[in-house]
């Protein structure tokens, strides 16, 4: 009796015992909440193209820079936009650039080859020597006078040792005519036409070789007396038919004058063409500029509102028994 007693007691015991290890043991596989940890929301740098080691920064830069895209094609248009892949736009800034290159050498080039052209031309056909005789011509038939009159003729008498202007190169006339005496009497020298009205010579003859003299001498008629044609035709052999008037409408206009005029505007034409083409590359190199600024600019605000979207929540998983 007392050994089954002894049994149950002992049984009783083992099995509280085994009881309280069973729970402890069931506590201990609970799971816990895990504690949120911060995430912080995703910036315009995490969704940013990401250079590979072997890229270039600079290359990079254009991509998300729009400072540096805005210089870059600003210094040749069409950079930062090839760089963003954007080629369509790219190739119509690089065509351009080119085209507009190309032109202005062209154009810049003829220019310069019409004007040496027509400046070896006045060289040979407009004589200051000429000039100053016709001047003096027109004083004598108009029956006006000078206080320098009587130099400049004697200027004119011994120009070249007497032979009058040199056509074979008449940069030699330039050093047989004072050019300030010229200018003097040049400025007092009243306009004698039949519609003149008052007042007197509207221009000079500018300093010999500039660019102003070769400009001037086929575009007044106040100077077609130094042209050769109208020279021999009027004043070399007197002609009695010519009557010194000032001609203010250019009726009298020779065939050099005429094609002096038509050889300084083309090659005036060319460097004003020239010079539009330039516009248009100054402009070419703006307008690229701001477009690489403007479309790296929109590329990072979609980029920046695409990762306001995209915030990670926080979870955590609780288990209960």
């Amino acid at each position: 009796m007392k050994k089954l007693l002894f049994v149950i007691i002992s049984s009783f015991v083992l099995g509280t015992s085994i009881n309280a290890q069973l729970k402890s043991d069931l506590t201990g596989l609970i799971v816990k909440p895990a504690p949120e940890k911060a995430v912080a929301p995703l910036s315009i740098s995490d969704m940013a193209y990401q250079p590979s080691d072997n890229g270039s920064r600079f290359i990079n830069a254009q991509r998300t820079n729009p400072g540096v895209a805005f210089l870059s094609s600003a210094i040749l248009p069409g950079s930062a936009q090839a760089a963003n892949g954007k080629w369509a736009r790219a190739g119509i800034y690089l065509a351009t650039e080119a085209f507009s290159i190309f032109y202005y050498i062209n154009r810049n080039n003829a220019a310069k080859d019409q004007e040496r052209a027509y400046e070896a031309f006045t060289h040979q056909n407009w004589s200051v020597v000429a000039y100053a005789e016709w001047l003096v011509g027109y004083y004598d038939n108009n029956g006006v006078t000078h206080p320098q009159l009587e130099n400049l003729r004697n200027m004119v008498n011994s120009a070249n040792g007497g032979q009058g202007p040199d056509f074979t190169d008449t940069r030699n006339d330039w050093s047989q005519i004072n050019i300030r005496l010229l200018q003097q009497i040049e400025r007092d020298t009243p306009l004698i036409c039949g519609t003149c009205g008052d007042g007197n010579f509207s221009h000079v003859l500018p300093a010999y070789g500039s660019q102003q003299y070769y400009e001037l001498i086929s575009k007044y008629y106040q100077f077609e007396g130094g042209w050769s044609d109208f020279y021999s035709e009027n004043v070399a052999v007197a002609n009695p038919n010519y009557d010194y008037l000032y001609d203010n409408r250019g009726t009298l206009t020779s065939d050099f004058f005429e094609q002096g005029v038509e050889m300084a505007d083309r090659f005036n034409n060319n460097y004003r063409r020239a010079g539009n083409i330039l516009n248009l590359l100054v402009i070419n190199h703006i307008v690229s500029a701001f477009d690489a600024l403007f479309s790296v600019k929109l590329k990072n605000s979609r980029i920046q509102g695409s990762a306001n979207m995209l915030r990670a929540d926080s979870f955590s998983l609780t288990l209960h028994f």
